[in-house]
């Protein structure tokens, strides 16, 4: 299977390329990445990296297409991999209206419009489509003692808070730690409030069940993911061991290329935008409760 990369100005550009590559070579899959194009619009700050990683993954067996047309009849599945998600909803959309299997890097937009368009063009064209950061693949999450704790009622998560113009507020790595939540119980936000700080963004979640979740993410921390899960029953803490993540990230990708069900529900995916765009409304009105947008 090939896979074509849309858009060079992330390090995901030779890192996807390298691993899933590799893979091939073991036989471990199918899937071979053996395009990339972009239109020259970069929003990485530095093009020497940029050039960097065109490079490298020409060296890893990938070769420049002219065209998106050029890129799009000439592979079997579709990662948008640009940094800036203001433009994934552009660069995703030619793929899905072909009905190619599309993976498009975190945050899936920076526009819930956008998002909800992803979804239903997905959904008319019958084309397979999610996104996800890597850290719904910490190892961490399938081994929380589920049955000692009971019913998980309250989260607090901590993670980095690193910001990005091409992803305002929280949606550049804010959408790691609030991935790594819903790997862990799954949907139904109401409403949030955050505030911002120079070191830091503090979030609360609040689920339409009761559930409750609360977010710090460090700008000056540790560079670090965790969290403790309160229980009925009892409390667990965990923090993530990064070895694994990203060559469980690949393999999900692969799967998923291959035939396999996404690693996550593309509305899932949709209603993180949604509450990432409420926390940043919170922010602008100083930790106001802003409630979240109800996705079908």
């Amino acid at each position: 299977m090939k896979i074509g990369a849309i858009g060079v100005d992330s390090s995901h550009l030779p890192e996807f390329t390298r691993r899933i590559n590799e893979m091939h070579a073991k036989g471990q899959t199918p899937c071979q990445v053996t395009r990339f194009w972009t239109d020259g619009k970069h929003d990485w700050p530095n093009p020497d990296d940029v050039d960097g990683w065109i490079t490298s993954a020409t060296e890893l067996g990938a070769s420049p297409a002219e065209s998106m047309d050029q890129l799009l009849d000439e592979v079997d599945g579709v990662m948008v991999l640009a940094v800036a998600g203001t433009r994934h909803f552009e660069l995703a959309r030619p793929a899905l209206e072909r009905g190619l299997p599309t993976y498009v890097d975190k945050p899936l937009t920076c526009d819930l419009d956008q998002a909800k368009a992803l979804l239903k063009l997905a959904r008319d064209k019958n084309a397979r489509c999610y996104s996800a950061s890597s850290l719904r693949f910490a190892t961490e999450l399938e081994q929380i003692p589920r049955d000692a704790l009971g019913e998980i009622v309250a989260i607090d998560a901590y993670g980095p808070g690193e910001l990005n113009d091409g992803a305002p507020g929280l949606l550049h790595y804010g959408v790691h730690t609030i991935e790594m939540i819903d790997a862990i119980w799954g949907p139904g936000v109401k409403r949030v409030s955050a505030i911002e700080t120079d070191d830091r963004h503090l979030v609360d979640l609040e689920y339409r069940d009761g559930r409750y979740a609360r977010l710090r993410l460090e700008r000056v921390g540790a560079y670090d993911f965790g969290a403790t899960l309160s229980g009925k029953q009892a409390t667990h803490s965990f923090k993530v061991d990064f070895g694994p993540v990203y060559t469980r990230l690949v393999q999900g990708m692969t799967g998923f290329f291959e035939g396999k069900a996404a690693p996550a529900e593309l509305r899932d995916i949709v209603e993180n935008v949604a509450v990432m765009l409420a926390g940043n409304a919170s922010i602008e009105h100083d930790g106001a409760w802003v409630d979240v947008s109800e996705i079908a």
